[in-house]
């Protein structure tokens, strides 16, 4: 198995200016609204590796993996 053609078409599935909620429980913007700003590096090619660095509603920045960012519509995302 060539696992170096496989990461290196890997695309992060969160492309920038995408809107999120962050569900961390512990983190104190649990449930808030951000926007993706970048996808860092990922040489395992696996979406349980990928980290995104966020802008949240109120301007705080954040780097979180991508299991603790929800996707939002767009919609719920002009609503709050």
């Amino acid at each position: 198995m060539n696992t170096t053609a496989k990461n290196s078409r890997y695309q992060p599935s969160l492309p920038e200016k995408t809107p999120v909620r962050l569900v961390k429980s512990e983190h104190p913007a649990n449930s808030q609204h951000a926007t993706v700003i970048h996808a860092l590096p990922n040489p395992s090619g696996q979406a349980e590796h990928q980290w995104y660095d966020v802008r949240f509603d109120n301007g705080m920045y954040g780097r979180f993996r991508e299991c603790y960012l929800e996707r939002i519509n767009e919609e719920s995302a002009n609503v709050a």
